[in-house]
């Protein structure tokens, strides 16, 4: 249950008085936690806990004289409904004019002629430091750490850490065992001059152990530290895994408590010895001070994040496995859906959220869900990241109802959305549906020569869109783990940023759509496979040729097509792309479920 403004309103007061007394004019209070994971167990939410803002993102500084929150296009109308406006000032990035926070920073520090930023340097990577104080231009101006998290002084009723139980996944669903992993890692080290390799983060800390666990919700993650030289690596969790699992892993990975991490980081310190390998959008401050200042360093990306991304037979087949199933239990939710609303039943968000649920859970191998299930009715659709499905809320007649959904099972991570209309829809409706489809269809239809990045590809999914006036302020694409989170990287299909080159075996999401506030939203999302393409004629320069693979397998809503609006290739595309669904789905599915999936699978 969220906090009230009472209660938000006096740690607010409090956070001020400890500022006070810190000696600081502002304080960070980001989104992220020591490992700086995108969702983090409930002890961390400090964000959500001093602000009231629940969306995953978002950092906050906090002001004695008003205070500040900064979230992108996902969470603009979301942070207007969370926020208490007279305490927080919402920067709405990527509207024209907004300020960045290190951007905020330079003004505020323009206007009082100097400045002292607090933080805790645990909870603020390298790489966002240096955005920090390269926004500091006096040489009045400081960055503050403040080993004590401020807000955790005014938290009092601040869950304890987890503490759960850590298990492990057999080769036949990572398909790389432990051994393996560890040699590619060192041998990358070894190519850089590195003598050891901090990981931080939990996704990364599991991938490579093909240990997983239950210390955030959604994310089969554990919370830990790993730490790689040469010869041995020390993983730190606050839970030993059973003896079974370290006494196999013992000429590999020792295990200590998660509290031994700080000694033995400055223990290594003390000693500046070889050069350590930190990633700076991967590592703490925190981690970072507890080295010598002279401690030679290599900071880029490191070697954990595109090994990752690249997934093997094992962990590609295990990903199909998981969609045909998390498609077939989507199939008969909608189906579900569709009786109860023909019967003159009303069915409200949440109770089709718990319908989701109930055929998730009924799939053989199914484990949670991959995140919070997004049930937007009509205009709640409008905020990308809405996640409180009500159960006040009904799906109403010439409605939009979008839902976007995933699953953990057996080896494979999926998310998908479909936007289904709720009795007969209206010419707007389908006209701009339709745009989305087409911009998915145009980018899921694209051949691209290896090394192409997520920039270049972007633009094929808006290009429909931005011709009839449209846009949509999220990237097009993330990367998504192997039984591991549903967001990761590098990969990615956006317009700006880093531009990794995709390459075969990455996982991506296609997920073009439109919002508008009070109307509604719109959007379509498959997961995708990058594989070769070996029909095409050579390249000029000889490189391969990649194409998509759908991993998704839902079909689109035909009532909302308006399918004058087709061309006759992206039709095909589309029948073809039915026809996968029907022959693939359709076997996993009681009769009932079958006919209805017919009907959605048709061509009118």
């Amino acid at each position: 249950m969220a906090d009230s403004t009472q209660t938000l309103s006096s740690r607010l007061a409090r956070l001020h008085q400890r500022m006070e007394e810190a000696q600081v004019d502002a304080y960070l209070v980001p989104s992220s936690d020591a490992h700086l994971n995108e969702y983090v167990p409930d002890y961390t939410r400090r964000r959500v806990a001093i602000t009231g803002f629940r969306g995953s993102a978002g950092d906050a500084l906090i002001c004695r004289d008003g205070s500040h929150l900064f979230v992108d296009s996902r969470y603009h109308l979301q942070a207007d409904d969370e926020v208490d406006l007279d305490s927080f000032r919402v920067h709405k990035l990527g509207l024209a004019g907004e300020k960045t926070l290190s951007q905020w920073l330079t003004e505020m520090e323009r206007e009082r002629g100097s400045l002292r930023v607090g933080f805790d340097p645990f909870v603020v990577s390298m790489q966002a430091y240096s955005a920090y104080q390269a926004a500091l231009k006096s040489p009045d101006s400081s960055l503050e750490p403040v080993n004590d998290n401020l807000v955790d002084a005014v938290w009092d009723d601040q869950p304890p850490p987890p503490a759960n139980p850590i298990y492990q996944l057999p080769d036949d669903l990572t398909g790389c065992g432990v051994a393996e992993k560890l040699s590619d890692i060192r041998k990358e080290m070894e190519d850089a001059g590195a003598t050891l390799l901090v990981l931080t983060k939990l996704d990364e800390i599991a991938w490579v152990t093909n240990l997983r666990g239950t210390d955030i919700a959604y994310n089969p993650v554990f919370e830990g530290y790993l730490v790689i030289g040469r010869e041995s690596a020390t993983c730190f969790t606050r839970v030993s895994p059973p003896r079974d699992v370290t006494d196999a892993l013992a000429s590999l990975v020792s295990f200590e408590p998660y509290a031994a991490y700080a000694d033995a980081m400055s223990r290594h310190g003390a000693e500046a010895s070889g050069m350590v390998w930190l990633d700076p959008s991967g590592t703490t401050m925190g981690t970072r001070l507890m080295l010598h200042e002279d401690q030679k360093l290599l900071e880029k990306p490191n070697p954990t994040v595109a090994l990752k991304a690249i997934k093997n037979e094992t962990e590609i087949a295990a990903s199909r496995n998981s969609h045909r199933h998390a498609a077939a239990a989507k199939i008969r939710s909608f189906k579900r859906l569709q009786d109860s609303i023909k019967a003159g039943e009303t069915v409200s968000e949440a109770g089709y959220s718990q319908i989701l649920y109930e055929e998730y859970a009924s799939e053989e191998g199914f484990y949670d869900l991959s995140f919070t299930t997004i049930a937007a009715a009509g205009p709640n659709g409008a905020i990308v990241h809405y996640s409180d499905a009500s159960p006040d809320v009904p799906l109403r007649d010439g409605e939009m109802f979008l839902v976007d959904s995933g699953v953990q099972l057996q080896g494979g991570t999926t998310d998908d959305t479909r936007t289904v209309i709720v009795g007969e829809p209206s010419q707007r409706q389908k006209e701009v549906y339709t745009l989305v489809l087409k911009g998915h269809i145009n980018l899921a239809m694209q051949k691209f020569p290896e090394g192409t990045g997520g920039i270049a590809l972007d633009a094929l999914a808006r290009t429909f869109l931005w011709n009839a006036g449209l846009d949509y302020g999220h990237g097009t694409g993330h990367g998504v783990g192997a039984f591991l989170n549903v967001h990761e990287g590098p990969q990615r299909i956006t317009p700006r940023g880093a531009d990794e080159p995709f390459k075969t075996g990455m996982i991506v999401s296609n997920e073009p759509g439109y919002y508008e506030a009070g109307w509604g939203g719109v959007r379509l999302e498959n997961l995708y496979v990058v594989v070769p393409d070996d029909e095409m004629p050579r390249h000029p320069d000889g490189r391969k040729w990649l194409q998509m693979e759908s991993l998704t397998l839902i079909p689109f809503d035909k009532e909302l097509i308006d399918w004058d609006q087709l061309s006759g290739e992206e039709r095909q595309w589309l029948e073809g792309y039915h026809r996968q669904v029907w022959d693939t789905i359709s076997p996993m599915l009681e009769e009932g479920d079958r006919e209805w999936l017919r009907e959605a699978c048709q061509t009118p």
